[in-house]
């Protein structure tokens, strides 16, 4: 387990109604753009377009604001995200919990070098 700093919402939290998407058929243009799947962000916190694929290792946080290594487990639904419609991938992290993360939300990562750089600059890792 590894922790981020909590970060204050004065707002109140609104229930996020998940949506089946055909990826086939969905406009994400922003996960498609291949400068945003290259672009890597400066901020461990910070929000990364990036499409994931079933069985891809990540970094995901908890409810906690702890960080996981866990696995991507399937195909994502689409919800809103803090920047409007964003896709929402199922995953698996410490032994048997399961969630829904967004990239765009700064709550999912893919497991890289510069992730797990990041992760080390903030003290997480």
């Amino acid at each position: 387990m590894y922790s981020s700093p909590k970060k204050n919402s004065s707002r109140p939290k609104q229930p996020n109604t998940l949506r089946y998407v055909n990826l086939d058929e969905c406009d994400d243009s922003i996960y498609g753009d291949s400068t945003h799947q290259e672009s890597q962000p400066d901020a461990f916190d910070e929000p990364w377009p990036y499409r994931f694929q079933h069985g891809d290792c990540v970094w995901v946080r908890s409810t906690g604001y702890e960080w996981y290594p866990g696995k991507v487990s399937g195909q994502p639904k689409v919800g809103q995200t803090m920047t409007g419609d964003g896709l929402f991938w199922p995953v698996t992290f410490d032994g048997n919990k399961r969630k829904y993360a967004a990239p765009l939300n700064g709550e999912l990562k893919p497991d890289t070098p510069h992730t797990r750089q990041l992760l080390e600059e903030a003290g997480i890792l």
